[in-house]
């Protein structure tokens, strides 16, 4: 297995999850947003390329307003906090239990981490999460909850720690 941009070599047609959205999103819209530059989708593919799991990432601005007390000293007053949006993750249904959710975040908080360092200013990762099964696993690995929000939001420096 290994993680790479979607393309249009790779099957996702047969990919399936728990969640609809999800799936149709994978199968109808990821193309159109890449596309029009909305969101870069990365795909975990097997040998013969079906798509086992994929995630997006896009920029993201994220209000003082949502901004935990903690962390919005760093933020110059009338500015927004750059960040990450880790918009979709999902795994196939065949991969259940195998860890690969785990490892699409860990990919994702790599390359955002690695970005924030290299290429583009963000202060965080955020995600909005679908379920509260998925508000669990985002949890596990140290996302905050956003005050007023159903956002949650992991520092940078916390994504070094963890790398």
């Amino acid at each position: 297995m290994r993680i790479v941009l979607l393309s249009r070599r790779h099957h996702k047609n047969s990919f399936q999850c728990e969640e609809n959205s999800l799936n149709d999103y994978l199968h109808k819209q990821a193309f159109q947003d890449i596309r029009k530059k909305l969101a870069v989708c990365f795909v975990a593919v097997d040998q013969m390329e079906r798509v086992l799991g994929y995630y997006t990432l896009s920029s993201e601005s994220l209000g003082r307003d949502l901004i935990p007390n903690k962390y919005l000293k760093r933020i110059p007053k009338n500015y927004n906090a750059p960040v990450v949006l880790l918009g979709r993750l999902a795994r196939d249904l065949k991969a259940k239990g195998s860890g690969l959710g785990e490892e699409l975040l860990i990919d994702a908080l790599f390359r955002s981490f690695s970005l924030s360092e290299q290429s583009i200013g963000a202060m965080a990762v955020i995600v909005d999460p679908i379920s509260d099964s998925a508000r669990s696993f985002y949890n596990k690995y140290g996302f905050i909850a956003l005050k007023d929000s159903s956002k949650m939001f992991l520092p940078m420096n916390t994504i070094k720690k963890l790398i």
